[in-house]
């Protein structure tokens, strides 16, 4: 018993040591874990966005801060089963403690088009099933966003940012066509 308790003290130095190298460089199914001091002038969260949009192996990722307390990252994500691509944002801000993430002009429906009542009555029933992302109607320009929100008042959760990076795109690769279907029917129908 004494040897095995001396055998594993004298390992556990070494299997920290292992698991510090991986945490440091991040995979796609393990978060990197690296600790590192902001340069001044940047967004707290900004370099940890990238890192993670990278480790994930996003193409063509841009970000950038927009000021002291805000950044932006912008990317296109293809949906699997419409092979459709979605411009994806993510805004993240210090004052809010936020990382608003949102596909840019998922659909527009005019607020005065025929079609807009059958389409927003469906956009409400998502929004009461989605447990996560919401579905957002600007009846200025009619544009219709498909928006998640990550709070960031603690920590940078790099496993939810994944998560709402994909989840995102799932959900707009899942119903796209049904929505973009209803919109043009019932403008048709007319």
């Amino acid at each position: 018993m004494r040897t095995s308790i001396a055998l594993a003290l004298l390992l556990l130095p070494s299997l920290a040591t292992a698991q510090d190298a991986t945490d440091a460089s991040g995979t796609e199914d393990q978060p990197t874990r690296e600790v590192r001091t902001v340069p001044d002038g940047q967004p707290r969260y900004l370099q940890a966005m990238q890192d993670e949009l990278t480790a994930m192996r996003v193409e063509g990722a841009a970000c950038e801060a927009v000021d002291a307390q805000r950044a932006r990252c912008q990317f296109t994500a293809r949906g699997v089963s419409t092979g459709r691509e979605f411009a994806v944002h993510a805004v993240y801000s210090d004052r809010t403690d936020t990382i608003y993430l949102y596909v840019d002009r998922f659909l527009v429906v005019p607020a005065d088009a025929p079609s807009s009542g059958p389409v927003l009555a469906r956009l409400m029933e998502l929004n009461w099933a989605f447990l996560l992302g919401k579905l957002e109607w600007d009846s200025t320009d009619g544009e219709v966003r498909l928006a998640m929100v990550l709070n960031t008042d603690s920590n940078f959760d790099r496993r939810a940012f994944r998560s709402a990076v994909r989840g995102v795109t799932a959900l707009a690769d899942r119903y796209w066509g049904e929505l973009d279907r209803l919109a043009r029917a019932a403008a048709q129908a007319e």
